[in-house]
């Protein structure tokens, strides 16, 4: 699988994002997740990192799933940033961390399914 360093990149992303979630919603106090808007920045700039490591499939959109893989970036990107631009409440931290992992839960799962079902064509000269 030609990309296994993007997607180790990616998990690691993800797991730390996971850890602020965690370290958020049990009320620890380190430096920039001490508050909700700070947290979501640390997750905003996470989501983003893992976003990046598959930017050159996005902007391809090869197939059905490339497009939905896309929608589901704008559509954490939309929650992330109207949060941030708005007074940032527990519900719309929880929201945003769910749009995140989910966007990275459909780059991941196309790449392992792409990885199984890829098939390259082998023409034959007439």
């Amino acid at each position: 699988m030609k990309t296994i360093w993007r997607d180790t990149i990616s998990a690691l992303l993800a797991v730390f994002g996971g850890v602020v979630m965690f370290a958020r919603l049990q009320d620890y106090s380190w430096w920039l997740i001490g508050s909700w808007k700070g947290a979501l920045g640390v997750l905003a700039v996470t989501g983003l990192a893992i976003a990046v490591t598959n930017a050159v499939e996005l902007y391809k959109l090869e197939d059905g799933p490339a497009l939905f893989e896309l929608f589901a970036w704008l559509m954490a990107a939309t929650v992330v940033i109207g949060s941030l631009f708005t007074t940032t409440t527990q519900t719309e931290f929880v929201w945003s961390g769910v749009f995140v992992g989910f966007a990275w839960l459909t780059q991941t799962t196309r790449d392992i399914w792409r990885s199984t079902h890829h098939r390259s064509h082998h023409y034959m000269p007439v």
